[in-house]
């Protein structure tokens, strides 16, 4: 296939956002890989460049269209008069910079102009929607715009490590009553599908963690294991539910493909122990590709040229292996062989549990 065009939002630029991105790009290397598309400011991208004292040079293209292989190209979002950059502030101005370079983005994975996204950190807080809601985060924002009525999966990845999680960040009060039959089956099916699809893991093991130290409390007996059970019978290779320390401590995440956390802190903390600097954040159950760094928007660091960006190197390398990956996949299974006889089954998505036994 042609080269893997990837889309890149520049984020906060008060932030650390451009110094990832050019420091990623500096190297021909880089260019060689997939076909780099920013969406951003020339003028915050040259003023970052100066402050961190890097040469990286990029082109200004008008549409996705325009972009050429072997550079770095950046479609201009913005009148460069309104740019205001204050680096390490966080402000309104550049909040509405980071919406629009977001939305530019996604209308053009959206008409596949491009083949995957691979977005910047940027600070919630400041971003202001026009139906005066809060922001709810890239990956939310993302899922509503683009996601064509699917639900999000957050995976958290590096190198063979893979962490999803059953239910996003609230208040540890309302972790049990989130965690369901349907909510841990559609993660799942989900977490199952994305291996195969995108990660081309053919028969992918995953590993289901309790939501309590414990295997016998509730909500193990009653909900995660009949899941867990009744999903395997069905060709979705999960196991457990396992205690979270033991599990980890004994090293048994290497011998499975992935994990589902039940709760945000439980995946995310052991995550970024494991993974340090490394780690990204993968978009999963979308139609689109969607990567990013598990890097903040630091304004404490922003323009000393202090930031290690290889996180966000690996969220590129990411977005251009799922993007290929997803293209194989697809096209091996484009013209299947018609089967020789005719088989009634249910065909409905959502799994049935309503029967299965619960244990006392």
């Amino acid at each position: 296939m042609e080269r893997i065009k990837i889309g890149i939002t520049h984020g906060d630029i008060n932030g650390v956002g451009y110094e990832l991105i050019l420091k990623t790009f500096q190297t021909e290397e880089m260019c060689a890989l997939c076909t780099p598309v920013i969406y951003g400011s020339p003028k915050s991208a040259t003023y970052h460049r100066k402050a961190i004292g890097i040469q990286t040079n990029f082109q200004v293209i008008e549409t996705a269209e325009q972009a050429k292989s072997g550079h770095l190209n950046m479609i201009n979002c913005f009148d460069e008069e309104e740019q205001k950059i204050e680096i390490g502030q966080a402000t309104e101005e550049a909040g509405a910079a980071a919406l629009k370079a977001l939305n530019m983005a996604m209308e053009d994975l959206r008409l596949d102009a491009i083949d995957a996204l691979v977005t910047a950190p940027l600070n919630n807080s400041t971003i202001k929607l026009d139906n005066g809601e809060a922001f709810p985060g890239q990956t939310a924002y993302i899922e509503k715009c683009i996601g064509e009525g699917r639900k999000a999966l957050k995976l958290f990845i590096c190198n063979n490590l893979r962490i999803a999680l059953a239910t996003d960040k609230m208040p540890v009060a309302d972790i049990p009553s989130h965690i369901t039959r349907d909510t841990i089956a559609e993660k799942l099916v989900v977490l199952h599908n994305t291996l195969k699809r995108d990660f081309f893991i053919d028969n992918p093991r995953i590993a289901v963690l309790a939501l309590n130290p414990c295997i016998d409390g509730a909500e193990e007996k009653n909900t995660i294991a009949p899941v867990v059970e009744e999903l395997f019978k069905r060709g979705v290779r999960c196991m457990g539910p396992y205690i979270t320390e033991e599990f980890l401590n004994a090293g048994n995440h290497e011998h499975f493909d992935a994990i589902l956390a039940m709760y945000y802190d439980q995946g995310v903390s052991a995550f970024k122990t494991i993974a340090q600097h490394e780690g990204i954040n993968y978009t999963a159950g979308l139609p689109v590709i969607r990567t990013a760094p598990c890097t903040a928007v630091c304004y404490e660091a922003a323009g000393k040229n202090e930031t290690d960006e290889q996180a966000f190197r690996q969220a590129v390398y990411a977005a251009i292996d799922a993007a290929r990956t997803r293209a194989r996949f697809d096209q091996e299974r484009s013209n299947p062989l018609k089967k020789q006889y005719f088989e009634k089954r249910d065909d409905s998505d959502k799994l049935k549990l309503d029967q299965a036994t619960e244990e006392e």
